[in-house]
């Protein structure tokens, strides 16, 4: 398998893994961090600072000027801790992480990919990082961002494009368990990528990492992330999530698959259409102007 060979050829043993579509991601990278772990890698865990309505009432992500008790390390960069809050007094999915894990760090996504690909160049030699994976959970990163059931496009699309630059890994959990892709579409993507040489193998949940994932569950307000774990203690059919989308939950769910992040580029028109812009507010006003309308449209709307 392509994957076994990249992780065992890989110099530095040590990695980041990060939830790409919003907070709640985080819980996704423990599947992936355990399977790294079996190659002998000490694994950091982090994500996009955006959490959705029902936590964080202001729409859209959050800036690294706007975390209390937090390091920072870059402009794009933050160290979350238990104690991090936004300066109007929400905690965080990362801070809520970090009673976990100890420590989390933090992408801020407002200042546009290069920005942040520049700050994690620099973040990723200090710390002597030799793997970088960016984990979501239900499988939009890979969408090319026109079907009809996309909800979430932007986050995923400013990671896909930051992961294709820093020549990263992708890796989808739960496969539609974001209600969004038909399992069709899904599929129809996967062999796109596997078409032009992207896909690098499967790892599955474990019971170690559904028990994990279930302690994080505690504190994490998250769905998608969740489901993975219904799979693996053997649910079966449909199941009604936020906003009325339906799941649904078979084997399939408790795998991850990999991809190279340049490889779902080339299926992501969302990551490319954002690839140049230097803030969200852009990305967001280009994504319209090509037809797609956004998580943040859908904040902005309701809040």
């Amino acid at each position: 398998m392509e994957l076994v060979r990249i992780l065992k050829n890989c110099k530095e043993k040590k990695a980041l893994v990060i939830g790409i579509g919003g907070g709640g991601d985080i819980v996704s990278t423990i599947p992936v961090a355990n399977f790294l772990r079996l190659f002998d890698f000490e694994v950091i865990h982090g994500g996009v600072m955006w959490d959705r309505l029902i936590l964080d009432p202001k729409p859209g992500p959050r800036s690294v000027e706007e975390l209390l008790n937090a390091e920072k390390v870059a402009e794009t960069i933050a160290i979350i801790s238990e104690d991090t809050r936004t300066t109007d007094g929400v905690k965080p999915n990362l801070a809520r992480s970090a009673k976990f894990f100890g420590k989390v760090v933090g992408l801020d996504i407002t200042k546009g990919v290069r920005r942040l690909r520049d700050d994690l160049r620099k973040f990723v030699e200090t710390e002597g990082i030799g793997l970088i994976v960016g984990v979501d959970a239900g499988g939009d990163a890979i969408s090319v961002g026109y079907e009809s059931g996309v909800r979430s496009p932007l986050a995923d699309a400013i990671g896909v494009a930051l992961l294709s630059e820093l020549d990263a890994l992708v890796a989808v959990t739960g496969f539609g368990s974001d209600g969004e892709l038909k399992i069709e579409e899904l599929m129809l993507n996967i062999s796109e990528i596997m078409r032009i040489g992207g896909f690098l193998g499967c790892s599955s949940l474990s019971y170690e990492d559904c028990v994990d994932m279930e302690k994080i569950c505690e504190h994490v307000i998250t769905e998608a992330s969740k489901i993975p774990i219904l799979a693996y203690r053997g649910e079966f059919g449909l199941k009604k999530i936020r906003k009325g989308r339906t799941v649904l939950i078979t084997p399939i769910s408790a795998l991850v698959f990999y991809f190279k992040a340049k490889a779902v580029m080339v299926v992501n028109e969302s990551a490319k259409l954002v690839l140049e812009a230097d803030s969200i507010e852009s990305a967001n006003r280009i994504l319209n102007k090509n037809g797609i309308i956004t998580e943040l449209d859908y904040e902005r709307a309701v809040s």
